[in-house]
């Protein structure tokens, strides 16, 4: 494995959590043209989360709500009813979720997204126009949903067998490239340990360490 600065470390197992396209692209021509043509066309949606801290409590009861109408967020997640620790004394936090890719793209980025979440959930009445914002950001999430057409399994597949011969083990959401919730990803991580042990003992310590041109 190399690393940033260059130096390169051996190992024996490998866990991958990183998005499967992303983990291959990095192997460059260490992975072979089968695996690098499967990886090049996994599809996906992407989101753009906005996280709005607004100072008013309990804005609603809800924790997801849907929005079919023309606002420029499909979903808010309502933070503040996950967990109260999401929640700053007197105020109360939401995330916009905004779903976008090559035949929908952002309409807009940074400030002038935030302002237009902002306006649109004035605009759906779930907070009042003189609200403050205490805090506003936005994060990306470009591989957030797996898209699952007819070449998925066996793309996956492909990848999956040939990154296993390198001692690599895939584990969660994005590099599994599977639909996961917050449950599934605790037990694709404990799936994971166990099939590395499984592994080790299979194994002679002797054919255990490897060195793959990956940064």
């Amino acid at each position: 494995l190399t690393l940033d600065d260059g130096a390169t470390v051996r190992y024996g197992h490998l866990i991958s959590t990183m998005p499967l396209p992303v983990l291959v692209r990095l192997m460059g021509d260490e992975a072979p043209e089968e695996v690098r043509r499967a990886a090049a066309g996994p599809r996906y949606t992407s989101v753009r989360c906005v996280n709005i801290g607004v100072g008013r409590e309990k804005l609603t009861d809800k924790h997801w709500i849907y929005y079919p109408e023309d606002t420029i967020f499909h979903r808010i997640f309502v933070q503040g009813n996950a967990s109260p620790y999401c929640n700053p004394p007197g105020g109360f936090g939401l995330t916009c979720e905004i779903t976008y890719g090559p035949l929908k793209p952002l309409p807009c980025e940074g400030e002038d997204l935030i302002k237009r979440c902002i306006d649109d959930c004035i605009r759906v009445g779930l907070i009042r126009p003189d609200d403050p914002i205490w805090t506003a950001n936005e994060v990306d999430m470009p591989y957030a949903y797996v898209i699952y057409d007819h070449t998925r399994r066996e793309r996956v597949e492909t990848i999956r067998s040939w990154l296993l011969e390198q001692g690599i083990v895939l584990a969660g959401r994005y590099s599994e490239w599977e639909y996961y919730n917050s449950d599934h990803a605790f037990i694709a991580g404990k799936q994971a340990a166990e099939k590395v042990r499984a592994l080790q003992a299979a194994q002679p310590a002797a054919l255990s360490e490897r060195v793959v041109g990956m940064s």
